[in-house]
């Protein structure tokens, strides 16, 4: 049961980018949560760890909510 495309209204998507896309949304939550408590200030390259991530949630939302 893998889909090969997803379809929101009647505009068909590809898996990874739903899954690409939600994975942004959470780094942004989770970037601003890490931002409100000062806690990005013990990362030594925050733009890096932002794509890590995105990269991270990425993966775990294609691999257990969608299943890419």
């Amino acid at each position: 049961m893998i889909p090969h495309e997803i379809a929101i209204g009647d505009v068909f998507l590809p898996p990874l980018l739903v899954a690409a896309f939600l994975g942004l949304l959470a780094t942004i939550v989770t970037a601003h949560l890490l931002n409100r408590y000062r806690l990005s200030r013990y990362l030594y390259n925050p733009p890096l760890a932002f794509i890590a991530m995105v990269t991270i949630y990425t993966v775990l939302i294609g691999t257990f909510l969608i299943r890419i």
